[in-house]
């Protein structure tokens, strides 16, 4: 599959990743680079970080079932996230995932307001979780208040003689979607997921 980001792109990131002891691996956006759609996530875990691919281990077979019901591949969309290293702490020698810091999302900015960038005009951006979504529209939204409701909005691109974000002159078709994880730690919401779906099986 391939990826918006170029070779001297990818360089600075992984120096970038090399230089905090607190993020491994390095996860370039892929897919399709005309999607029928875009997964915005938080950042790769810890078999996305081994393999160098997104959506690899359990959250990746939920992503498999999504596809399924959508009638997409992997092929057919393009995977990009807020951070494209695995933020993790350390205790007793065992690294856990955590969420990425502020400063970690600023970082690595600049590789997703490029990519978006790069799209053909109307591409359906889907930010998954409160991590991928605030990154587009900022912290006052939140999942859990607009999963699975269509908005037409610039998204938020990173300054860096700022460093703030400021709105993008493009609009985006935007529709947000709980992550793949969730479905799998809280079985019980899968229908809520599975009406969002529908809605994104419709838009397609």
């Amino acid at each position: 599959m391939a990826t918006f980001l170029t070779d001297l792109m990818i360089e600075q990131a992984k120096q970038l990743i090399n230089e905090n002891p607190k993020l491994e691996g390095f996860v370039p956006g892929e897919g399709s680079l005309t999607p029928k759609f875009v997964l915005v996530s938080e950042a790769p875990g810890a078999k996305e970080a081994e393999l160098s691919y997104g959506f690899q281990g359990p959250a990746g077979r939920e992503l498999n079932r999504w596809l399924e019901l959508l009638g997409v591949t992997r092929d057919e969309i393009y995977m990009t996230g807020a951070v494209r290293a695995r933020p993790f702490d350390e205790t007793n020698g065992r690294k856990r995932d955590r969420k990425p810091s502020r400063a970690e999302i600023a970082d690595f900015a600049p590789l997703l307001d490029f990519e978006l960038s790069q799209l053909p005009d109307n591409t359906l951006l889907v930010p998954l979780g409160n991590t991928g979504l605030q990154r587009l529209l900022g912290n006052r939204l939140t999942i859990t208040k607009i999963h699975g409701d269509l908005i037409k909005s610039p998204v938020l691109e990173y300054h860096l003689a700022t460093k703030k974000y400021l709105p993008s002159k493009r609009v985006y078709p935007i529709l947000p979607l709980f992550h793949p994880s969730y479905s799998r730690r809280f079985p019980s919401k899968r229908p809520l997921i599975d009406a969002d779906l529908a809605v994104l099986k419709e838009l397609l």
